[in-house]
């Protein structure tokens, strides 16, 4: 019996102490992470997440339902800003606790948590139309005005969604994701384009190591239409603007443009779209070939065990 209540006694101190820790932790700033983006830097970053977070009012809430359970996250506690080169490193970074959560597209979200059991989703959000484009430096505007005539055309015959079906809905839905291998055109100009794999299943690379995914097939239907080569050149995310003005890739693989589909006139709404403007300067941008509105915010997936609150 009085071992039975030493053990009562020690456990309740325990269940306290972790009560109080849970409460530490609970006013601490949630890490966070991104993969880099072009057009900032991390401190940056910080400071304009930090100005959105001071916007955001009630009356803004009330009128936004829709994204409410993740903007008052955001409101409720600091985010400090974690920039990662790769997906691999982010992932890492997040099941190791560097990182609280990180912020996916909901395509490579969705690909992650299919993957991947040790991961869920903890909010899904919708703030923003996210768009995908090639992204070229000034010097360049003879090549993207020659993506954006074939990108339109693919659009209008309905190549762009016959690809969508074949390279993400089918990896999706558990197709296994096949490598692009694009045509040869003997004696013609080589456009060398940087690939990071880090947004699967747009961007990726296959189990036999060759670039896979949505936007490689795109771009090995553009190369076959201008009778160009098409190169890859394996890259970090945080080295797409580098191999841009380095002028190691004539096109950037991954580039991620974004506006609010609300009020731009709202000011939580600009400094929310300012937020997320991943556009370095002395670039342009091909007219967009993939687009979403959800973003997946996701979290390690914690067990369910009595003494949980000690393994935080």
């Amino acid at each position: 019996m009085m071992k039975m209540k030493k053990f009562l006694t020690v456990f309740i101190l325990m269940a306290l102490c972790g009560s109080a820790l849970a409460d530490e932790k609970s006013n601490q700033d949630v890490k966070i992470g991104f993969l880099s983006y072009l057009g900032t830097t991390e401190a940056a970053f910080q400071d304009d997440f930090d100005n959105f977070r001071k916007t955001i009012t009630e009356e803004y809430l009330k009128t936004h339902g829709d994204i409410r359970p993740f903007i008052t996250s955001l409101s409720a506690r600091r985010r400090r800003i974690h920039f990662y080169n790769s997906l691999m490193t982010m992932l890492m970074g997040l099941r190791s606790g560097k990182v609280d959560e990180v912020i996916l597209p909901e395509f490579t979200g969705r690909y992650i948590l299919q993957m991947n059991s040790n991961y869920e989703i903890k909010f899904v959000s919708r703030m923003l139309v996210s768009r995908l484009s090639f992204a070229f430096t000034e010097d360049r505007t003879h090549l993207k005005e020659e993506f954006d005539e074939v990108i339109a055309a693919m659009k209008d015959d309905g190549t762009l969604t016959s690809l969508e079906d074949e390279y993400v809905t089918s990896v999706l839905a558990g197709k296994s994701p096949k490598s692009v291998k694009p045509k040869v055109f003997k004696g013609a100009e080589t456009i060398t384009v940087a690939v990071t794999g880090d947004i699967p299943p747009i961007d990726m690379f296959a189990g036999d190591g060759n670039p896979a995914g949505y936007s490689t097939a795109v771009l090995a239907e553009i190369g076959e239409r201008l009778g160009k080569n098409i190169r890859f050149l394996s890259i970090d995310s945080g080295a797409r603007s580098q191999s841009l003005s380095s002028e190691r890739a004539d096109v950037v693989f991954w580039y991620r443009t974004t506006e609010t589909p609300i009020d731009n006139n709202d000011e939580t709404a600009s400094a929310y779209e300012k937020l997320f403007r991943d556009k370095p300067e002395h670039v342009i941008l091909s007219l967009p070939y993939f687009e979403w509105d959800h973003d997946y915010v996701i979290k390690a997936k914690e067990t369910t065990g009595l003494f949980d609150m000690f393994r935080r």
